[in-house]
């Protein structure tokens, strides 16, 4: 999926910088110096971008994992400090329900807190001023669940088929990856994310971690 999305983005780069080198040649000929400083500034920009997308590519790559004993409600209490600013801008309320004495998971902290925080971020953003976001955590069948519920509006049921399809959002200005990046980091994680979603009540997003990770099979 990750791959997809970067080719996605990069055909359009790639032709854009091809644009760029035939404009570069007809604006020297005509020796319009500020001109060609700005599209070479243009050019730098693309391969910043590009080297963006390869970065995303690392980051999502499950070989290049760092695998330590996390605490996942210690973890859940950081995430949501990230958020707080913006849920205090829309008067939302986070609340933790988290158990006790969970044992830890298996799992590189920096990438499942990208995936957390993709999912609180979407909660938040669902719901209307005043609204609420409780995160909960537990025990079950040797693995830990972390539930994430909002009071927001809810899913769609026409819209259900395509909540982690890549580039799929309804919100403006907002680019559809973050529910597909934290599928695709819980899956790398040997876990599962999934939701139930009422109109008019809410949705719930569940991700599922086992506590042991099974070796890779060669």
């Amino acid at each position: 999926m990750v791959k997809e999305i970067v080719q996605r983005i990069r055909n359009p780069l790639n032709a854009l910088q091809l644009n760029i080198d035939s404009l570069e040649d007809d604006i020297a000929r005509a020796d319009i110096e500020n001109s060609l400083e700005r599209l070479k500034r243009i050019g730098n920009t693309i391969g910043e971008l590009d080297s963006l997308l390869c970065e995303i590519l690392r980051l999502v790559d499950p070989s290049k994992l760092q695998i330590t004993p996390v605490n996942i409600n210690a973890l859940v209490r950081e995430v949501e400090t990230f958020v707080r600013p913006e849920s205090l801008k829309k008067e939302v309320t986070v609340k933790v329900a988290l158990k006790e004495n969970l044992p830890d998971i298996q799992a590189d902290p920096v990438q499942l807190k990208h995936a957390v925080l993709n999912v609180l971020l979407n909660a938040v953003e669902a719901c209307a001023v005043k609204g609420s976001v409780t995160l909960a955590t537990e025990a079950k069948d040797s693995h830990i669940i972390l539930t994430i519920t909002d009071s927001g509006g809810g899913i769609l049921e026409i819209d259900r088929d395509r909540t982690f399809e890549p580039f799929f959002t309804t919100k403006e200005a907002h680019a559809g990856l973050g529910l597909p990046l934290a599928l695709e980091i819980v899956k790398m994680h040997q876990g599962g994310l999934s939701y139930t979603s009422q109109v008019g009540t809410g949705t719930t997003f569940l991700i599922s971690l086992p506590t042991k990770r099974e070796m890779a099979r060669k």
